[in-house]
């Protein structure tokens, strides 16, 4: 292939992936822990475009554990600052989350940070949009689940050490099970319950 011909296409395809960089909004919903508990509501949250610190970002707070942004697809890093009796007790960046309209979240994209080392979070939806009825167990340990769930207005949440785990679904009487399923360290993982 011709070198100009070459330049072009690459130039065409980094013409359309600033535009989808910067296209639609997207609702992203922020939820804060410090290991299993959730502490949303003590957390000011500052959004950032990634590498772009030095403006004032978007701010994202709430009272019901469920702070939300609307923000253009994209990567961004985000702020947390736990503050608890006026004080700060902790802060943390989640750096290069991407942040886009995918298929499986109708416009809601949910991240999750942590403040204690080690944890992940498994985001567990159905795909006709219904609140899925699942726990989490450690791997050959289903006597007790492995978290509680926290749940959103159509998903569950585990927010757990990251690791491998069993997930028990509970649907129309019957009981299934979905067993290996990663829980990666520092991020967020969608699943979606399959009928």
């Amino acid at each position: 292939m011709p070198r100009h011909l070459v330049l072009a296409l690459v130039a065409a395809l980094a013409v359309c992936h600033l535009a989808s960089a910067y296209g639609s909004d997207v609702t992203m919903e922020l939820r804060v822990f410090n290991g299993g508990d959730e502490v949303t509501p003590q957390t000011r949250l500052a959004v950032h475009r990634a590498g772009e610190r030095g403006d004032t970002g978007l701010n994202a707070s709430s009272a019901d554990g469920r702070a939300r942004v609307q923000v253009p697809q994209g990567i961004y890093d985000v702020q947390a600052i736990h503050e608890r009796d006026g004080k700060v007790v902790n802060i943390r960046w989640a750096n290069r989350l991407v942040v886009m309209p995918y298929p499986d979240e109708p416009g809601l994209h949910l991240e999750v940070i942590n403040f204690k080392a080690g944890f992940g979070a498994l985001q567990v939806r159905d795909q006709d949009n219904s609140h899925p009825d699942v726990a989490i167990y450690e791997p050959s340990k289903h006597d007790k689940p492995a978290a509680p769930a926290h749940n959103g207005s159509v998903y569950a949440l585990f927010v757990v050490p990251a690791g491998t785990y069993d997930l028990q679904i509970r649907s129309g009487g019957r009981v299934r099970w979905q067993n290996g399923l990663e829980v990666p360290l520092d991020r967020t993982r969608l699943w979606v319950v399959g009928r």
